[in-house]
């Protein structure tokens, strides 16, 4: 599904957040948000499940407007994770999972045991699914967190810097997870090299604005990389046609 942003503007405590934002995020595709802190990256997904209300603009899924939807309706669209990968409660890795698989509406081919160990399976953590989610690490957290959206059986999955407290093999096995997913994902990522590999497009965002968006060659241009983070770094092409980016060290 295509998810469209159209001219978002945000206003939380009397301060205009964000100013006239537009994304578009194509059906099957990784669209990655990049940004300096506090740019309003995580405020614009937010937007998406209603967390944050919009002052003005639309969000509109395959053509249709959202405008008028529940935060429950909207929340049955996407797969969200967060930046948080807290619990309160004494759930297992299972039932938190589980909580995903919906009761209502079409009939399932599959039973929710299934469903949920299918999505554990994917994200290689199903030895984990008896364990209280009170004692697992912040970077296990979150791997249960993304197998909960896969669990959702929805065609858009919208991620927070969900590499967030992973050690570098769980980062890159979450991407190529995404990545073969072929569904449409919304993605918040701090790390340039990871969002030069694996998006298809970015957007640059900064206070509250677009900057720009395109390949992430076109984005992640030195000048731009300069002019908005305050270093020095570009995208390029490897030899083997994947793209990274090079953060040069004064």
């Amino acid at each position: 599904m295509k998810i469209e942003y159209r001219d978002i503007c945000v206003r939380l405590g009397g301060k205009k957040i964000l100013h006239r934002v537009n994304l578009e995020a194509e059906s099957g595709k990784i669209t990655g948000i990049i940004g300096p802190n506090g740019c309003g990256k995580s405020t614009l997904l937010k937007t998406t499940l209603g967390i944050y209300p919009k002052d003005s603009g639309d969000i509109f899924l395959d053509g249709s407007s959202l405008n008028g939807y529940s935060n429950k309706q909207l929340a049955s669209l996407y797969g969200y994770v967060g930046q948080e990968s807290s619990c309160i409660f004494d759930f297992t890795v299972y039932e938190i999972v589980s909580m995903a698989v919906s009761t209502k509406g079409k009939k399932r081919k599959r039973t929710e045991t299934d469903i949920v160990m299918d999505s554990l399976k994917r994200l290689g953590i199903a030895s984990m699914k008896d364990r209280n989610i009170q004692n697992l690490s912040g970077g296990e957290r979150k791997m249960v967190f993304i197998a909960r959206a896969f669990a959702q059986n929805v065609d858009t999955i919208i991620l927070d810097e969900p590499t967030n407290h992973l050690d570098i093999r769980h980062q890159l096995f979450i991407l190529d997870t995404l990545k073969r997913s072929k569904k449409t994902i919304i993605i918040v990522l701090h790390d340039l090299r990871l969002a030069a590999h694996y998006c298809d497009c970015l957007y640059l965002m900064d206070q509250g604005k677009n900057v720009c968006h395109g390949k992430p060659k076109e984005v992640l241009k030195k000048e731009t990389v300069r002019r908005v983070f305050g270093v020095d770094g570009f995208a390029f092409e490897k030899e083997d046609g994947t793209l990274d980016f090079d953060l040069q060290m004064n």
